[in-house]
């Protein structure tokens, strides 16, 4: 892939993400925009799940990011009172699009 095809792709998933994250943003007390920023939407998720802010940078290490997504996927879903089993496994096997429900 080219540069402009990557970025495109990142544009796009950047996108999703925020049109499936707001309102996560908005129910925590947080501005909606803070859910559209790279990066800095990653160190307000951490607080928001009362997580360490280094935690953000585990997100970007390779394979270590394929064991945090599913626990921050999770983490969230408690943080907002979801904490039975059938939601973390929706949240795991929905590879986390069930937090935009």
């Amino acid at each position: 892939m080219t540069a402009y095809q990557w970025f495109v792709f990142f544009l796009i998933v950047q996108i999703i993400h925020f049109l499936g994250t707001w309102k996560i943003y908005e129910a925590a007390g947080r501005k909606r925009w803070e859910g559209a920023v790279p990066v800095y939407n990653a160190i307000v998720l951490m607080k928001i799940i009362g997580r360490p802010t280094w935690w953000t940078v585990l997100l970007f290490i390779p394979i270590i990011n394929l064991i945090m997504f599913p626990v921050i996927w999770v983490e969230t879903l408690r943080s907002f009172g979801k904490r039975s089993s059938l939601d973390t496994f929706l949240g795991i096997v929905t590879l986390g699009f069930y937090l935009y429900y």
